[in-house]
């Protein structure tokens, strides 16, 4: 089951400009934020795709597992010694 987002406080500003956008949409607050959060991700689409990638060469694994690993939890920052053994590790290949 799908378990729903918390948003912490937009500010007057935001939650002002959110409200009238909703109003403008006839939409209710939350739907309006729905929208605008998968309007926003699909708009990053290359960027994140880039990062992926460039986190996964960093690991010296494909975009592929590294997406696996973050969806179930296991991914983490590598630390200074971890990317230090996979640069070693490329060296010696």
């Amino acid at each position: 089951m799908a378990t729903r987002l918390q948003v912490p406080y937009l500010g007057e500003h935001y939650t002002d400009m959110l409200q009238l956008e909703a109003w403008i949409k006839d939409r209710s607050m939350p739907t309006e934020a729905q929208s605008l959060l998968c309007s926003s991700l699909m708009r990053r689409e290359a960027t994140r795709q880039a990062i992926l990638q460039r986190l996964a060469d960093k690991r010296g694994i494909s975009v592929a597992a590294l997406t696996d690993q973050i969806l179930v939890g296991e991914a983490s920052p590598l630390s200074q010694e971890e990317f230090a053994a996979v640069q070693q590790q490329r060296q010696d290949s």
